[in-house]
């Protein structure tokens, strides 16, 4: 009664279970298809019991499983569990492959054999991870993609063939829209489908899916018939001669909402098989993507045009303040030279009229320098140098200035330096910002130190001052542009250590401050040996 009992319950569990559980004989023919198999298959179990096995295993595999199974009735292993071999394919009875798993085990009655497998429908999961990874390469495609239109094509190309046959992605302006991509399977339908670029900004009726997604920003999906009810809604000949090459049974348009704002949409096209909810959720997935991507590229764009207009206004500063500029310092220092010695009102007056001159010069020239190290061409042309040398040249220019303020200028250099990679003019400009701050910030009657010695990295210089020094909070922003220490007196737009570094940098060396607030500022760089 107990064995009876529990046969009945086996029973009805293997008939409840999710998973295919089929019985073959040592022929290979079906004896057992439980209600699993028969939702998984599509066949009823009175269809397939005495059929081969091979009915349910797509044709290109059937000898191969029919040896293998055999081979397994004549082993000595039991079973084999689900997941110790490589997955299989199924097929259902509508022709359609599946991926599945299975495990199999051998039972032995008298003289008979009985194969059970159990067989589980991994498709769904399979067709997840395929999308999954699908959907992180097109991160990875799009993060790269740097402008927008070039974001716009990538869009279009993702979503044909891995969810549409045909695709066009616009661009919201104002209240329409504007085609920025397009794609196709069939390369004479692309065709067909770049017409639509010169179409231009349409605006749409009511009624047709894109003004819905103007309206309420939810997707709105064809599932059949798309073909003729997009012809009724459009007026656009290109819209419409691209439709017709496409003739969609099913459309899925969505929309491209960035930071919560509807910035394009994305219209997608079937001729063979309608979208259902699954491919919605896909092509959703798709669609936030694109739209941070496209969000992102139209923000590089802005940044790039804003760069483009700074350099126009930077040649321009350059062209035409340089040329007048120079002619001021010019005529001021021949005024100079013609006024005498004799001090005098009108004489002092040229003085300050030569020194402003001198800052509009630097001035400029600190602007064109910043100008390309934002484009990246901040250029320099190391040559090996000789530390000693280039530091000698290098302060000599400054000695009038430290003279004037009453300061002393030590100049230590370690013996038996190498030789070092630097332009010799680039690193005189870095030296003459360093020297000069220095000078800036120190008392009359101090002393500046400028130090050369071997270290780990090549050779370092630094420059010593024994001046107010610098507050703790300050020093993380010396190198940001335009910033300037509550300790200036404001000359100069605070590009100088912004500059140096571009320079520094450029060599492949580094750059740093120090300072005690009381005690005094140490500025330090490295450059490579030769």
């Amino acid at each position: 009664m107990t064995d009876q009992i529990s046969h009945d319950i086996l029973a009805e569990v293997v008939e409840i279970a999710a998973d295919a559980i089929i019985c073959i004989d040592v022929f290979q023919r079906i004896t057992f298809f439980n209600k699993g198999a028969e939702g998984i298959f599509g066949w009823t179990s009175d269809e397939v019991v005495g059929e081969r096995i091979e009915k349910l295993i797509p044709e290109r595999y059937r000898a191969n499983h029919a040896r293998q199974v055999a081979e397994f009735g004549r082993s000595k292993v039991k079973a084999r569990r689900m997941g110790e071999r490589r997955e299989i394919a199924g097929v259902r009875k509508g022709g359609e492959e599946f991926a599945a798993e299975a495990a199999i085990s051998q039972v032995h009655q008298g003289d008979n054999v009985v194969f059970a497998v159990v067989l589980r429908d991994v498709s769904v999961r399979k067709k997840f991870e395929q999308r999954q990874q699908f959907l992180a390469n097109a991160g990875e495609k799009l993060a790269s993609a740097f402008g927008s239109s070039e974001t716009l094509s990538e869009v279009a190309r993702l979503a044909v063939p891995a969810i549409a046959e045909g695709c066009i992605l616009e661009s919201r302006v104002g209240s329409g829209f504007k085609a920025g991509a397009v794609a196709h399977i069939d390369p004479s339908v692309e065709a067909v489908l770049e017409e639509v670029y010169a179409a231009g900004v349409r605006i749409l009726p009511a009624s047709h899916p894109l003004a819905q997604i103007l309206a309420t920003g939810a997707p709105v999906l064809m599932q059949e018939n798309a073909r003729d009810r997009i012809l009724g809604l459009s007026i656009s000949s290109s819209y419409l001669d691209a439709t017709k090459a496409m003739s969609p049974e099913s459309a899925l348009f969505l929309p491209l909402v960035a930071r919560g704002q509807l910035i394009g949409a994305l219209s997608l096209f079937r001729r063979s098989r309608p979208f259902d909810g699954d491919d919605l959720s896909f092509a959703e997935d798709l669609a936030r993507l694109a739209a941070l991507a496209l969000d992102n590229a139209r923000l590089h764009d802005t940044v790039r045009a804003g760069l483009r207009s700074r350099e126009e206004m930077v040649g321009v500063v350059s062209h035409d303040l340089r040329n007048p500029v120079a002619a001021v310092k010019m005529l001021g220092r021949s005024l100079l030279r013609d006024s005498g010695e004799v001090r005098s009102p009108a004489r002092e007056n040229l003085e300050l009229i030569c020194q402003a001159a001198d800052q509009m010069d630097a001035l400029i020239r600190d602007l064109l320098d910043l100008s390309r190290l934002d484009a990246g061409r901040l250029s320099v042309a190391p040559t090996p140098e000789d530390p000693s040398t280039l530091l000698t040249e290098s302060l000599q220019t400054l000695k009038p200035l430290v003279s004037e303020k009453g300061i002393t200028l030590d100049i230590q250099i370690e013996s038996g330096l190498p030789k070092v990679m630097a332009d010799r003019e680039r690193i005189q400009q870095t030296l003459s910002n360093l020297v000069g701050n220095a000078i800036k910030f120190s008392p009359k009657g101090s002393n500046i130190a400028v130090i050369a010695r071997k270290d780990a990295e090549g050779v370092q210089i630094s420059v010593m001052d024994r001046g107010t020094g610098i507050a703790p909070d300050q020093l993380p922003l010396v190198f940001d542009r335009y910033w300037q220490s509550s300790r200036t007196d404001r000359q100069g737009a605070g590009l100088g250590l912004a500059i140096a570094k571009g320079i520094v940098e450029a060599h492949g060396g580094r750059i740093w401050i120090t300072s005690v607030p009381g005690e005094g500022t140490t500025a330090s760089f490295t450059l490579p040996t030769a």
